[in-house]
């Protein structure tokens, strides 16, 4: 007996290329062909600004047979115009019936830029990105890229709030600066011990040795001497207890590294303490002098301190935690002044142009407070108060911050030569090798474009 081969040709199931083209649109206003990226079952697709985006005839080759099908209604490839103002669902029916599904998220904006952040999203699995840019303080650029909620399929757009992560700091730094302006608290104010902001709640008897030496500067420099001993996970102990409480079982029972401002090393803890000295000093909440003393003063109106998933904001992002970490975990209340605060990328621009020393947008702070706030440690040219400066690889950032929790990547930055900022905030945060210079490289692309 001979064996039974199947001499049926195998149905092709594929996808070859889907365009969209100026030949087949030439009254579209599009300048040049469509940038075209796909990323799993998703088409991003980005067209030249001014193009009429609701009637956009698409070009789509497959297999021999295939028919194809955009919101349910049949297409015919390069000829039947469709709206792709909103997430366009594709179908295509192969030959034998079966049928396979993509959605197609198309955009206008600038395609070189576009293209890195596409580039970003398929290398480091990123559901969502906001970008934002400005020049000479006006902004020049602000998109949204992939999904706010992959469930519900809402994209991202530049209003959408993420979390900030560490960039969190330099909103700090800002709130601590404009109480050092009012001359309601001082730099060279010691913080614990005899005469020092919290001698009342941390007590002055039993501290750790060089304690009494730390003062408000020396916790925005992270030169406290201490270094970062995990304090705000679960596996500190201190679970439940608040920033205060925290800090009082490390001043009577955690030793220093090093001698008060000698030495920068990064420490969460001192940016938490800060957020309570802004409470203590104003009387009011963290968010609540953020919000009233600062953002207001700028016309910001849309930074808040996180929450957890039960309690976001309706025009927040979800995130989605890489490597088996779990982004919710994060007391976000607790971390409010080190990590905690939500941002959309248009907010923070405004933020960044009221202390950039340019008179287009007014500046909050005075140009000496300024010049305070971004000179770099004595321990450290690398660090100012709240404030990475002095970038090796783009010496003329003039100031930058980053920031990553679980389910959160995140970059600012300034070019003081350019006269240009910009910002990235994505939903999720790899731990691959080389996400951390993407986003640098992105940003430093991005104002270089304007």
């Amino acid at each position: 007996c001979q064996p039974v081969t199947n001499t049926e040709p195998e149905v092709d199931k594929t996808i070859h290329s889907l365009e969209i083209g100026t030949s087949a649109n030439p009254n579209s206003g599009m300048k040049s062909n469509a940038l075209v990226v796909r990323i799993g079952n998703i088409y991003y697709i980005t067209v030249d600004e001014g193009t009429d985006v609701t009637a956009l005839a698409p070009t789509i080759t497959s297999g021999e047979g295939t028919t194809f099908y955009i919101d349910g209604k049949p297409i015919d490839s390069g000829v039947t115009p469709v709206d792709f103002s909103q997430t366009a669902k594709l179908v295509m029916v192969g030959s034998d019936g079966s049928e396979s599904s993509y959605y197609i998220c198309l955009k206008t904006g600038n395609k070189l830029i576009d293209d890195q952040v596409y580039a970003i999203m398929r290398k480091y699995d990123i559901p969502g990105i906001s970008l934002s840019a400005t020049k000479k303080e006006k902004i020049v650029y602000s998109s949204g890229y992939g999904f706010a909620n992959t469930t519900t399929m809402e994209r991202v757009t530049s209003k959408h709030l993420f979390r900030l992560a560490s960039i969190s700091k330099t909103q700090t730094s800002i709130g601590i600066m404009t109480l050092v302006e009012r001359g309601k608290l001082k730099l060279s104010d010691k913080v614990f011990g005899k005469g020092g902001i919290f001698e009342q709640e941390l007590g002055t008897e039993g501290l750790v040795s060089g304690a009494g030496q730390v003062t408000v500067k020396h916790l925005l420099q992270h030169t406290s001497g201490w270094s970062d001993e995990h304090i705000f996970t679960s596996a500190s102990g201190l679970g439940g207890k608040d920033v205060l409480g925290r800090m009082k079982y490390v001043v009577h029972n955690v030793p220093m590294d090093n001698t008060p401002g000698t030495k920068h090393s990064y420490y969460n803890m001192g940016f938490g303490l800060l957020g309570c000295i802004i409470e203590k000093i104003s009387g009011k909440d963290y968010e609540t002098f953020m919000r009233e003393e600062v953002y207001a003063k700028i016309g910001v109106t849309d930074i808040w301190v996180g929450g957890d998933q039960y309690h976001q904001r309706e025009n927040e992002c979800v995130y989605y935690s890489q490597d088996g970490k779990n982004g919710y975990s994060n007391d976000m209340h607790l971390i409010r002044a080190l990590g905690g605060l939500i941002a959309s990328t248009d907010e923070l621009m405004k933020v960044v142009a009221s202390v950039d020393y340019g008179d287009v947008f007014p500046d909050i702070l005075k140009k000496e407070t300024l010049d305070l706030m971004y000179t770099p440690s004595e321990a450290y040219n690398r660090y100012a108060l709240g404030w990475r400066v002095n970038y090796p690889y783009y010496p003329d950032w003039s100031s930058y911050h980053g920031g990553t929790l679980a389910g959160t990547g995140t970059l600012m930055a300034r070019d003081k030569s350019r006269d240009a900022a910009s910002v990235v905030l994505c939903n999720s945060r790899s731990y691959l090798e080389g996400f951390d210079d993407s986003m640098y490289d992105l940003l430093d692309m991005v104002m270089d474009q304007f």
